[in-house]
């Protein structure tokens, strides 16, 4: 059964080979294959392949019934990286998906090493007193970026029949170079509750950060955070980081690119969020109709916000 007007069902990627990529991803993740197969021509319209023919490959963890992931792959040579070259602090497009390490972070990093990602710093100990956390963020070559997350205290709840290391994703960050355009987009055009703001710098008093920037100029580096859900709830939610130090921006990178593509959201009023995403400046797509396999038909469209990130809108038609 899909949740509906609860954040985002599943990440959608562009690869080089998605049945490769999935193999990779799920010996390290612990997921599974929940379909594969030739991809509706209307959702390679809607995500940007065109009349491209493609492929793909689904995956997810076998004990969530949500967070999984869509691998895509169009027939012909592999297309360019969307965010090639881009540093974390960039703006532009979708930067990463988030999986929580259950079990210890060291181990499943090293499963994602072996997978053919590659960290942009060292694992890094956050203390924030009431919270303490231990992250790492890694990419691989297709640009498929994910933060690995692991509580530390208070003890992480809401995951206890979820088995293995990792759990099913739950979050995906996005950079943005305007914060409160971006904020407003999702508390006042969408309606959606904040799950989380802060700002501050963007190490640790050492310098000691996940995102790559110099140990000796992190601490003087500002960032603004905040995480949206409908409800809400940090599951299927959309975090935004802007940094004050500047950066390259990306948001006109696009599929067939290989990278994040897309998150998709199932809703139950498809024309309600078309037209809220309009009136936040958002380039919305025609609808369309395709077999979201394996849930059913629905119709969709697509809505590109003013920073690039493709937010993909499903109603299923019972």
């Amino acid at each position: 059964m899909i949740s509906r007007d609860n954040g985002f069902e599943e990440a959608v990627g562009i690869v080089a080979d998605c049945q490769a990529s999935a193999q990779r991803l799920c010996q390290a993740l612990d997921y599974e294959v929940l379909h594969d197969g030739v991809l509706p021509l209307a959702a390679g319209q809607l995500l940007g392949l065109g009349a491209a023919p493609a492929r793909e490959t689904l995956i997810g963890h076998p004990d969530a019934s949500r967070g999984a992931i869509r691998l895509v792959t169009a027939e012909g040579a592999p297309a360019p990286l969307m965010r090639d070259g881009a540093q974390a602090w960039d703006s532009g497009g979708i930067f990463d998906i988030n999986i929580r390490a259950l079990a210890g972070i060291d181990a499943l990093h090293r499963s994602l090493g072996l997978a053919g990602f590659r960290a942009h710093a060292p694992i890094v100990d956050w203390d924030f007193g009431a919270l303490s956390v231990r992250e790492v963020v890694e990419t691989d070559a297709d640009g498929l970026c994910i933060a690995l997350m692991q509580r530390v205290h208070p003890p992480l709840v809401g995951y206890e029949g979820i088995g293995g290391n990792a759990s099913w994703v739950f979050n995906s960050t996005q950079v943005v170079q305007d914060f409160d355009a971006a904020r407003a987009l999702f508390i006042d055009q969408l309606g959606w509750l904040p799950v989380q703001e802060t700002e501050g710098p963007a190490g640790t008093v050492g310098g000691a950060n996940c995102m790559g920037l110099p140990v000796g100029l992190a601490g003087d580096v500002r960032m603004r955070i905040g995480i949206y859900h409908p409800q809400g709830r940090m599951e299927g939610s959309i975090e935004i980081i802007s940094y004050d130090s500047g950066g390259l921006d990306y948001s006109s990178a696009c599929a067939p690119q290989r990278g994040w593509a897309a998150v998709r959201l199932p809703v139950t009023d498809l024309a309600a969020f078309a037209a809220a995403m309009r009136e936040a400046r958002c380039e919305v797509s025609d609808t369309v109709r395709f077999e979201w396999a394996p849930h059913g038909e629905v119709e969709a469209i697509a809505a590109t916000t003013p920073w690039g990130a493709r937010f993909e809108a499903l109603r299923l038609l019972d």
